[in-house]
């Protein structure tokens, strides 16, 4: 079987030492490892306490669009785009996914073309970096409507989205952003299908799901409690 944490110590004293050992690990030492597995996780400062738990649904399509987010998380696959007004939770959903999976990484989409470009200066290829998000556990990008969206970033985006479907690894996109069906204008640049390509929405058509976030800002809210 396994030794002892520490050692030297006799067999019979062993559980009892290593239980002194780490009782006297500062709890502040704890609190750093727990935080470097959230950024890890490209979970930031402002996100560490979102989980499924402190996710509140404001209506019946917040409450399945949790449901949705829970069963991929279970799943360890499925695709997902989550759209709607800034503070309305898409990040903490795909925080809380991410907690639920402990493995992967969160990436802005200005991100993701960067970690792909400067491979390129490391001397690692275009198809080697980009096959390094397509393996991950879990992959969410977040902010996918604030890039420059050039072709090369679109491409980019839909050969991921669809290697990743290709190998059952789960996905999400977020976006701020309102579907063409409920733009007064009819279509504008921020509907979901202006910002992406239709490749990429015929990913979510056929083999992903959709979710739209109607309601305002979370953070409006709590502004408004406190003045």
């Amino acid at each position: 079987g396994n030794g002892p944490l520490f050692l030297p110590v006799c067999p019979d004293c062993a559980a009892a030492w290593d239980a002194e050992i780490e009782a006297r690990i500062p709890k502040e030492e704890k609190a750093v490892d727990a935080e470097a597995n959230l950024e890890a996780l490209g979970i930031r400062p402002r996100h560490y306490a979102c989980t499924f738990d402190t996710f509140i649904p404001r209506d019946d399509e917040e409450r399945k669009t949790l449901e949705y987010c829970k069963r991929l998380a279970d799943a360890r696959r499925g695709l997902i785009a989550l759209i709607g007004n800034n503070g309305t939770g898409k990040t903490h959903l795909a925080c809380s996914i991410a907690r639920e999976i402990g493995a992967g990484r969160i990436y802005k989409m200005i991100e993701a073309a960067m970690f792909i470009r400067l491979g390129f200066d490391d001397g690692k290829s275009e198809q080697g970096q980009l096959d390094a998000l397509i393996r991950l556990p879990f992959l969410a990008i977040d902010e996918a409507d604030k890039s420059k969206r050039t072709e090369n970033e679109m491409n980019w985006l839909s050969y991921i989205i669809d290697e990743r479907l290709e190998r059952y690894r789960p996905t999400v996109l977020i976006a701020n952003a309102h579907p063409k069906a409920t733009c007064k204008d009819q279509k504008c640049d921020k509907c979901f299908e202006s910002i992406m390509t239709p490749d990429v929405l015929d990913r979510f058509s056929q083999f992903g799901v959709i979710r739209y976030f109607s309601g305002e800002s979370h953070r409006r809210e709590l502004r408004g409690k406190s003045e």
